[in-house]
């Protein structure tokens, strides 16, 4: 069977182009190919085009225009999906005006296809106090319990994402003074976190625990399940949600959020060190920014340091001349001294 220009042209396109010329990380990679597997679908099911009879004349806007709609009324994805599934397109057919100029107009076309503006939320992060309440949930009897808390700890202290904790080798991990962990960040960027002696002190217990710091085991994943294979997302949420509702039971008087996902533990670490007074500019390297105005967001929601710039620069404005109101005082008599 002949194979169409759409078949060739995304074949280059996920195999060699993303990942050889632009060096794109194999998740962003991942989800890419989800995008262009469920405009396959829609266009078998929505416009019966078989995938081996899909080729870039029948491709038009309006198709893309049309998939997108799909997307939000019948697979009821919210706008962020929408918008990432627009992304790809967007540099797919970028890709694709080069390799093939006769359709460069059609390519522009969908190029200019505008993405959805959303209204901005606000950080969710954990507050200090659930953490520590969390942390203490953990039974360190048992080797899981031990496990999931070294887990949490390094989550907070080092501020990764989780798919950067989901992808640690037990090589990343320095033990020796100083300690650090090095993180594997969006576009393969790495990065190296210092970490404080109690992680240093839980990661070593672990890892000699569990035979990581013998010789041949520095590509063995750090933290694995019983299968001994990484950690997927899903499963890293689901020790956290476990220890919140744990912590919930515990501790009633605590005022917990609904939900725990590991991203908020890093927000909570980028709002500690901005509480700590640390420089943007050194935050922004933590966490593994692109650019300094990512790191900004912080500042929006750290209402701490909002009240002590505030107060930074207060004046003493009432004077103790003034005289105290009193009921049985006559008011004009208050008037008339209110000024002298």
């Amino acid at each position: 069977m002949k194979q169409t220009d759409f078949a060739k042209t995304l074949t280059r396109f996920l195999s060699k182009y993303l990942p050889g010329q632009r060096g794109v990380a194999t998740n962003t990679i991942k989800s890419y190919r989800d995008t262009f597997k469920q405009l396959i679908v829609f266009c078998d099911l929505k416009l019966n085009i078989k995938t081996e009879h899909l080729t870039f004349d029948k491709l038009k806007v309006q198709t893309i225009r049309d998939f997108l709609t799909w997307l939000e009324k019948e697979r009821n994805v919210c706008i962020n999906t929408r918008n990432q599934r627009l992304a790809a397109i967007h540099s797919f057919y970028r890709y694709t005006q080069t390799e093939h100029p006769e359709i460069i107009l059609e390519c522009q076309r969908i190029l200019g296809i505008e993405f959805k503006k959303i209204g901005k939320k606000t950080i969710s992060y954990l507050p200090q106090e659930c953490l520590e309440c969390i942390l203490k949930e953990p039974d360190a009897a048992r080797k899981k319990g031990r496990r999931d808390l070294v887990i949490m700890a390094t989550l907070y202290d080092s501020g990764a994402r989780v798919q950067e904790l989901i992808d640690l080798k037990t090589g990343d991990i320095r033990l020796t003074k100083p300690a650090t962990i090095t993180l594997t960040g969006k576009a393969n960027k790495q990065r190296q976190v210092p970490i404080m002696g109690k992680t240093r002190d839980l990661l070593a217990a672990y890892m000699k625990e569990n035979h990581l710091l013998e010789n041949g085991n520095q590509d063995h994943p750090l933290f694995y399940n019983s299968r001994r294979h990484s950690f997927t997302r899903p499963g890293i949420t689901y020790i956290l949600k476990k220890y919140l509702k744990l912590a919930k039971k515990s501790h009633p008087e605590v005022l917990f959020p609904k939900t725990l996902h590991p991203h908020m533990f890093r927000h909570l670490k980028a709002l500690c060190l901005l509480d700590a007074g640390v420089n943007l500019i050194y935050i922004r390297d933590l966490l593994g920014h692109a650019s300094v105005t990512t790191t900004e967001i912080y500042l929006k929601v750290n209402t701490e340091t909002k009240r002590k710039a505030l107060e930074s620069v207060y004046m003493e404005v009432v004077t103790q001349d003034i005289p105290v109101w009193q009921e049985d005082t006559d008011l004009l008599s208050w008037l008339e001294d209110f000024c002298r």
